[in-house]
């Protein structure tokens, strides 16, 4: 891949190539998700790693110039959430569902919009404050558990700079024998 920027310590932010590259190494990053899943090493330390990466990927790059899973992602919503977009909205909960939430198949309910209504139009949230738990915990780098959420990753390193930066560094430390692709997609 032309992940050599990556692991030459050079941040990849630009997101049509972060897509190139991760359509191009999605065999080797499924097969790198597997690894990780054998556990070969501990959850702590794991988890560790990608809390320490992540806190220095992410002091590298301002998501308002990016906002893409603002853009693309759909956003998760429990009961707390409603109640609290609610009233920031000055809406009641039954109002701000019928407006602004569906529930999908799964029951799961979801903001009804992409991009996001509350995204402004320079990249900030206008509830910042009040937003989604999905949105304040995105892109779930910071929870313990990454093991298990390895799946997420996979498929969130094409939204995100972050998740993408991060998943490349963690197959450089945590994956034996592995050198990225020199070729560009």
């Amino acid at each position: 891949m032309g992940d050599d920027n990556a692991s030459a310590g050079k941040l990849i932010t630009e997101i049509p190539l972060i897509r190139r590259y991760s359509h191009y190494n999605e065999d080797q990053d499924w097969r790198f998700r597997a690894h990780l899943k054998a556990g070969n090493v501990s959850n702590a330390d794991l988890d560790q790693t990608v809390h320490d990466i992540t806190n220095e990927v992410w002091s590298q790059i301002d998501c308002t110039k990016c906002a893409n899973c603002c853009k693309v992602l759909e956003v998760v919503v429990d009961d707390k959430d409603i109640l609290r977009l609610s009233r920031r909205l000055k809406l009641t909960a039954k109002e701000f569902e019928q407006r602004h939430v569906f529930q999908g198949q799964d029951k799961v309910k979801m903001l009804n919009k992409q991009p996001c209504f509350f995204l402004n139009s320079d990249n900030t949230c206008s509830v910042y404050e009040d937003r989604p738990t999905a949105c304040h915990d995105f892109p779930y780098l910071h929870k313990t558990g990454f093991r298990q959420r390895s799946i997420m990753m996979v498929h969130n390193q094409e939204v995100c700079p972050i998740v993408f930066n991060v998943w490349q560094r963690l197959k450089l430390i945590f994956w034996p024998g592995y050198r990225p692709r020199k070729r560009r997609p």
